[in-house]
Order: structure tokens, then sequence, then C-alpha cells
């Protein structure tokens, strides 16, 4: 598979070593011939490029037209829009990435088409709230390829969801697949008849387009009998 990769920075930089190791082609674009040279040391020669993502001569110069994946990873939107929109419309690359630094320009980037974008300030945030037993849901992984996120739902004291079967609770209806861990056991599948206890930990696989939604219910708590 042949990658480009546009911004030879942290990201650009740990992407583009995974996929060299994996056997992969691996093109990284950067401007500063200092990343470059450092690059080359590290990753080997014909592995970087000076120059820019968003400009026709040097991406027919790396040979966008033959690559399976291009994915922008500056730390300026504008300029990853630029590269992808290019990328996938002057030379119809299959897969098309943009690494996303402000999370309110993700609906800019959709409606020009670019579908994928990586947001690591929010990965970043859904993981320690994933770690932090007061946030009771967080979005831990998104599975691009089927338009799907696995979340975390703990189920807490005051959650609407103790005491209830699965059937009971709107996860029957949101959720693809759930597994639930219970006193640190292994993650198990669940049925609509099991019930939730207070401590419980559940892995859920859910539509993206339903994650808010899910999201809501589970913040209603029920006010005490």
């Amino acid at each position: 598979m042949y990658v480009i990769i546009v911004g030879g920075g942290e990201v650009g930089y740990y992407l583009s070593r995974e996929l060299i190791e994996a056997g992969h082609e691996v093109l990284v674009i950067e401007p500063d011939p200092r990343e470059v040279e450092r690059m080359e040391q590290e990753l080997g020669v014909n592995t970087t490029m000076i120059g820019e993502g968003c400009r026709i001569q040097c991406l027919n110069e790396a040979g966008v037209s033959r690559a399976d994946v291009f994915i922008a990873a500056t730390d300026a939107d504008e300029n990853n829009l630029a590269a992808c929109q290019l990328a996938m419309l002057k030379y119809k690359v299959p897969r098309v990435i943009a690494k996303l630094n402000r999370a309110h320009n993700r609906n800019i980037f959709r409606k020009l088409g670019i579908e994928h974008t990586v947001d690591l300030s929010d990965l970043l945030l859904e993981n320690f709230k994933a770690q932090i037993p007061a946030f009771p849901f967080a979005r831990v992984l998104t599975l691009g390829d089927v338009d799907m996120e696995v979340v975390q739902i703990r189920v807490t004291e005051d959650s609407p969801l103790v005491n209830k079967t699965i059937g009971e609770t709107p996860l029957s209806r949101l959720a693809h697949s759930t597994c639930l861990s219970r006193m640190g056991a292994a993650p198990q599948p669940v049925s609509d008849s099991t019930r939730l206890e207070m401590g419980d930990t559940l892995v859920c696989v859910v539509a993206r387009s339903d994650v808010e939604e899910l999201r809501s219910h589970l913040s209603k708590i029920q006010p005490p009998v």
C-alpha cells in the first residue's frame, strides 16, 4: 500500500514509522528541510520530500495519483482541507484522511466531502474521561469504515440504568453490540434480559449518529423515590 502523509510533525513522524515497519511504502511531504533531513536519518532515504502538500506540482512529483491513502496531518486545518480536496477530487485517491486541529471545523470538512477526520484533542479528552470514574459516559474509539463508535458507560449510583434490564433501556434500540464487565471481570455479551447493577461497566458499539441521543438518555438522572 502506498501512503502519502502531508506534514512531518509528531503525528506524521510516528505514523510513517509505524507504516514503514508494517511494510508499506510511505512518503512524507514536509516544507522544513531540517525536518526532512531528520526524518530521512531515522526512517531511511526516499521516505520524505521537501514541499507543500497543497501544491499541484509537489503532489505530481509525489505520485499522488497512485496513492492508496492520503493523510493530511499538518497543524493548519486550512492546509489539511486544501490538500485533501486535491487528493480526492483531482487525483481520485481512494482514502483521504485529515487531522482536525479545531473541532468546530469538522462540519466544514464534511460539507466539502472530507468524511474521514481525526480530532486528536477530542480523542485525548474522551480517553481521559474513560479513565475517570466521575464521567459515566465516554467515547473511546471510532470505527471509521462503518461509521460506528465504541462508547464506555459506567452504571453509577444515580444512573437511570440501575436495576434495569438491557431491554428496558435505550441500549436495546441504539446499541448494535453491548458487553458488560462486572466487578473487574472480562467483558461478556449481554441479552435484553441482563439486569444492570451499580458498578457495572458497559462497552457498546453505537452508530455515530446515535451517540448523542444515547448520551442524552443516560444523562437523565431519575429523582429519588
